[in-house]
């Protein structure tokens, strides 16, 4: 029996983020798990890569979330393959929707980056990763990217 038989990671396109995906694919592929890939867009302040953020403000909603679809499908679902994987597209605050997702589409296991994006393109110190994980109804893995090599041997 698997431990995770769902996994939801949660993506701002940051470098935390791409490390958590990475951990959610192998995870997802060791415990023959469902992927389900959401992305929260925050309204006023979307962060649409390849975008600059004036344009992306002027889009529309429905502009907007095929933009964002399309590049998590690019992006993403190539190194997914092979899994049941599913792309989520959520609009509001990150972690209130982060924490509703869940509460609509359950999930056995959270992947998040420790640290992300802001709508503005400013760290958030992990203030998301630690609000949705004091409340996520499910196990919570947080990830952070590998140090450089010139970083790991500092002290």
């Amino acid at each position: 029996m698997n431990a995770y038989d769902r996994i939801l990671c949660a993506l701002d396109f940051s470098p935390h983020a791409d490390a958590a995906f990475a951990a959610a694919v192998e995870m997802a592929r060791e415990e023959k798990a469902g992927l389900s890939l959401l992305h929260v867009y925050v309204p006023g302040t979307p962060l649409v890569p390849g975008e600059k953020p004036a344009r992306a403000k002027k889009m529309s909603d429905h502009d907007l979330a095929q933009r964002l679809r399309a590049h998590i499908e690019e992006e993403y679902l190539a190194r997914a393959e092979g899994l049941d994987c599913r792309v989520m597209l959520r609009r509001g605050h990150p972690s209130v929707e982060i924490l509703a997702h869940l509460a609509d589409h359950p999930a056995d296991l959270l992947v998040l980056g420790s640290q992300g994006l802001s709508g503005m393109g400013l760290f958030i110190l992990g203030s998301v990763a630690e609000r949705v994980v004091r409340r996520a109804p499910c196990d919570c893995l947080l990830v952070r990217p590998a140090a450089p090599p010139a970083a790991q041997g500092a002290v």
